[in-house]
């Protein structure tokens, strides 16, 4: 159920690979949708009772889809199982040396960083990778089953690794958790779950650090604290041993160079030396939708980001000058009603670093609307850029921009809803003003 998403897709992938027959069903068609089909999945889009095949044995869904969806009502009446997409993630990694990734941002690209450390292991992330046919999955040689470990509904404690990385810590996902102390045992409640004789490798960030202390296992720190297994100096990882070695890599900003560094000093433990690790990694250059280039045009670059939380915008944007355009041009779509309701201050501070700022509407997802919020409140709180607009319906966004860019400048679009559709439309409309 919701075949096409990124998670569920990279699912399919990896228990077409195990063998298994695998139908689905999405709202609609998609990448996702494509990438099992031409796998061999028997797939398509609409929700219906007849859409549940005769020879299913078990049904598996995420945590967006309806209790009253016509498919899960048809199976719940035929008495199939009907479990959670994280039980399916948990069955695949079964006969392999699990690891997993945890953490509030930067979980896909340190757990793909990882799968490539170690030469190709077996990969399950929710965003697509290069080698990954369209999907977040790849069956890899050898005995590594690197996951990304999903907290949003604490489905992360389903999983059973034996060495886990903890990036950090935040509070996100509102509808779930109350606060930041309720994020915080549910991370502590993971990493307590550790063997003994496994590994935990916990990031650059001060919550994630004294909630490592909970693991019952030996623990690496990366980052500047007593002890660290390694640190990150600029472009250079240096080790506790004395090592300093290069960690030029081609995924950009100071956050991407914390992720492979986290990568490596799991990988170490894995039996693979850290310059070898840092070598495989090098090239890669993200994840789908971590900044990600989508072209160029009249000397506009564009480039697409998932960034959906302060934190996350802040490491785009951070990672944007780097690139030393004319002009940093962010646009963002505010996604959850209750995210932009709690978080809106924030957002409008990290928007700040951009010269430009372009905000939309929110992107519901789930949600039902909430009085009194929408994108307005984060553009309420944006202090010095000496552009800020307030574009509702991203439609409209191509022909409001478009004329205001200038040659040299970086547009990002950010967000986790529809905005990763606006980088073609854009390019098109400077094509078309250039022509």
């Amino acid at each position: 159920m919701g075949a096409g998403g990124a998670g569920m897709s990279a699912l399919g992938i990896l228990a077409l690979a195990e063998g298994w027959a695998v139908s689905g069903t999405d709202r609609e068609d998609g990448p996702g949708l494509q990438a099992l089909r031409a796998a061999g999945a028997q797939v398509h889009a609409g929700h219906a009772a007849e859409a549940l095949p005769p020879g299913v044995d078990t049904v598996f869904a995420s945590t967006a889809i309806p209790d009253d969806n016509p498919e899960l009502v048809a199976a719940r009446e035929r008495g199939l199982p009907v479990l959670h997409r994280s039980d399916l993630l948990a069955l695949l990694m079964q006969g392999h040396r699990g690891l997993a990734v945890a953490g509030a941002h930067g979980k896909s690209t340190t757990t793909a960083m990882l799968a490539l450390a170690l030469g190709g292991a077996t990969l399950c992330v929710g965003a697509e990778v290069p080698w990954g046919r369209g999907t977040g999955a790849a069956w890899g040689e050898g005995p590594w089953f690197c996951a990304e470990a999903d907290e949003s509904d604490r489905s992360l404690l389903r999983l059973a690794p034996e060495a886990a990385i903890l990036l950090n810590v935040d509070h996100d996902h509102h509808s779930t958790y109350g606060s930041i102390e309720d994020v915080e045992d549910v991370f502590r409640q993971f990493v307590r779950a550790l063997p003994p004789d496994g590994l935990l490798v916990a990031g650059p960030d001060a919550r994630a650090r004294a909630v490592a202390e909970s693991a019952p296992c030996p623990v690496r720190l990366v980052g500047e604290a007593d002890g660290a297994w390694a640190r990150v100096q600029g472009t250079e990882l240096v080790l506790a041993d004395g090592r300093s070695l290069s960690l030029d890599i081609a995924a950009p900003g100071a956050h991407n160079r914390a992720n492979a560094a986290c990568a490596v000093a799991l990988a170490d433990w894995c039996g693979v030396q850290p310059h070898d690790a840092i070598a495989r990694i090098a090239a890669f250059t993200g994840v789908g939708r971590r900044f990600e280039h989508k072209g160029t045009a009249a000397g506009v670059r564009v480039v697409d980001d998932y960034a959906h939380h302060p934190a996350e915008v802040t490491a785009t944007l951070r990672a944007a000058r780097d690139q030393n355009p004319a002009r940093v041009v962010a646009v963002f779509q505010p996604h959850l009603y209750s995210r932009t309701r709690e978080l809106a201050d924030e957002f409008g501070r990290a928007l700040s670093a951009a010269d430009v700022v372009v905000v939309t509407d929110i992107y519901a997802a789930r949600e039902e609307p909430l009085p009194g919020v929408d994108g307005e409140m984060v553009l309420r709180t944006v202090r010095g850029p000496g552009e800020v607009l307030y574009v509702p319906l991203l439609a409209d966004i191509p022909a409001v921009l478009a004329p205001d860019l200038r040659e040299g400048d970086l547009v990002i679009t950010m967000g986790a809803g529809d905005i990763t559709t606006l980088g073609p439309r854009l390019i098109a409309a400077l094509d078309g003003a250039r022509g």
